[in-house]
């Protein structure tokens, strides 16, 4: 690996519901066009909301299997293969900042890439000619420790990786509404919530997620927004957001898109 001139700036993707792959909205038009202005990544690490495991663990070296971890959608949403490979160099990088950090992680070969990570990575790199390591969110993880996480990959940047979180920053499906559907304050204001938060430059603003309007409706669980502050703490320090793409799928499901840069 050899150092890119101008380090890639950490990501979060929203990847909303699987039909984001096949539908045409103005998230899927965006993630479309991600890539054109941007330098191509020499490795992406994706750090996917559904992938969430007792302990860390990492893509081992291998070709991915393209997991379709969801059911009684279309059959043409089955037939998607991402067919992305886990590169050693890279997957040997990543490994080694974590152990050196004093983590404990596992080289997993049987999962691949479930819909949180090959949904967006299909629309915005759909060649899957750029070799992609995904990483685990371990079960007990906070804002502060995905934060920290961030921060212990974010020298990656600096060798030309892309270093993304997949989620979204609004997700209860139990109140999700035909598509078009208005958008209700109540995930308006959380978004606005996080936005002033992340603008802050402080984790400690996420600190107690409960006292967040509404957080509750927003996350019934939360393993959807925590992939968020692996993106910015892999910004490195004094990193700040700027949100990309923001509209809303399904009515109260926010398709929200940051980079984190210093």
């Amino acid at each position: 690996m050899t150092a890119a001139t101008n380090p890639l700036s950490p990501v979060f993707f929203a990847h909303g519901a699987p039909m984001l792959a096949v539908e045409d909205t103005a998230a899927s038009r965006f993630l479309k066009g991600f890539a054109a202005s941007r330098p191509k990544p020499d490795a992406i690490l994706i750090l996917s909301a559904h992938w969430e495991t007792e302990g860390l663990k990492l893509s081992a070296p291998g070709r991915l299997r393209t997991y379709h971890d969801f059911r009684g959608f279309p059959k043409a949403l089955y037939e998607i293969s991402y067919p992305a490979v886990a590169d050693e160099a890279h997957v040997n990088a990543a490994a080694s900042l974590l152990t050196d950090a004093g983590y404990e992680v596992e080289l997993d070969a049987e999962w691949g890439l479930d819909h949180g990570a090959w949904v967006p990575l299909s629309l915005a790199y759909p060649a899957a000619d750029i070799p992609v390591v995904a990483l685990s969110l371990p079960h007990g993880s906070t804002p502060a420790s995905l934060h920290a996480l961030g921060r212990t990959l974010s020298p990656l940047a600096a060798e030309g990786v892309l270093l993304a979180g997949s989620g979204s920053t609004t997700h209860n499906l139990r109140e999700i509404a035909p598509q078009g559907s208005q958008t209700p304050a109540w995930a308006k204001d959380f978004d606005k919530w996080l936005d002033d938060g992340l603008a802050s430059g402080s984790i400690a603003w996420f600190k107690n997620l409960e006292a967040a309007p509404d957080f509750r409706r927003n996350h019934p669980t939360e393993e959807h927004l925590l992939p968020l502050f692996f993106a910015f703490g892999a910004g490195g320090p004094g990193a700040r957001p700027e949100l990309l793409h923001r509209s809303y799928e399904y009515g109260a499901l926010s398709m929200s898109y940051f980079k984190f840069a210093a």
